[in-house]
Order: C-alpha cells, then structure tokens, then sequence
C-alpha cells in the first residue's frame, strides 16, 4: 500500500515534539459511509516513541457498545488482533509492536517506533456506522524519548 499524501479527514493532529505522559484524547465523528477507517498516522524516528492505548469508538446514543475490536490491546500479544499496519513500505512491519509494561491500563498496549530517519506509516481498523450517527471516538497516547527529529501523530477518519 503505498503512502497518503494528505491527512484528510483529520480529527486530531498531536505534535511529539516533546515528551508527554498518558493523555486522554477525544474527538466526535458524524458518519459519513457505513464503514469508516480509524486511522493513527504516526510519524517517529529511532530516537522517540508513541504507546496507544484503550481506544474507543462508540455511538452517542448507545455508549454502552464498543465498536471497536480489541480496543484496549489484550487480546494480542506480539501483534494488534484485529487492527491493520497500511502503508508499511514508509516504515516497516515491526513499526507497531505489542507491549506488558508501562501501559495505561490492562496488561497490552501498542509501542509505535520507525527509524532510523523520520517516517510514517498509518495503524487502524474500521468499524459499522450509521450514516449521520455521531461518535465519541477516544483514546491514550503517550511520547517518550529525545534527540532526533520532531514527531507527530494523525487520526483520521476516512
């Protein structure tokens, strides 16, 4: 799959330029189809890193349903069950690695980290919608490392 050459769609740009902690991020979505993709685009080198983690997709007027599958990362344990690296020739296929330690909660969560030069590749998964249906779409994110070149990440829906 080759490269996007756009972020279209975006509903959150996080920039990495720096380290942070475990934040909470939490966009809404109207539909437009009836299968959107859920996309992270994340951009690293070898010097930093993105951990994702409890990843939610539901809709406002029935939030008790998960849309999502394998959400928060536990039933992996060396890949993300469920969810799609695209565009791995940007980076490579180890870009998104399932982790036990450090994670903002469970016991799984994903480490993203390409290099040596800055890239980017996009990590996702689609989910059922109706069309003209609001969504709370929210997730953990957390930057460690220094040096290198700035980072960031994406998420988009398309």
């Amino acid at each position: 799959t080759a490269c996007p050459s756009s972020f279209t769609g975006s509903l959150q740009y996080i920039d990495g330029g720096s380290t942070f902690g475990w934040t909470q991020y939490t966009q809404t979505y109207v539909a437009t189809n009836t299968q959107p993709y859920l996309s992270f685009g994340m951009e690293t080198d070898n010097h930093r890193y993105f951990f994702l983690d409890d990843v939610s997709v539901v809709d406002v007027t029935a939030t008790a349903t998960q849309l999502l599958d394998n959400p928060g990362f536990e039933n992996s344990t060396t890949t993300a069950t469920g969810w799609t690296l695209q565009a791995a020739g940007c980076c490579n296929a180890n870009a998104v690695q399932i982790i036990t330690t450090g994670c903002h909660s469970g016991t799984n969560c994903v480490q993203y980290q390409c290099g040596p030069e800055v890239t980017y590749s996009f990590f996702g998964q689609d989910f059922a919608a109706t069309i003209g249906h609001t969504y709370s779409i929210s997730f953990y994110l957390k930057a460690t490392g220094t040096g290198g070149q700035p980072t960031f990440c994406a998420v988009n829906v398309y």
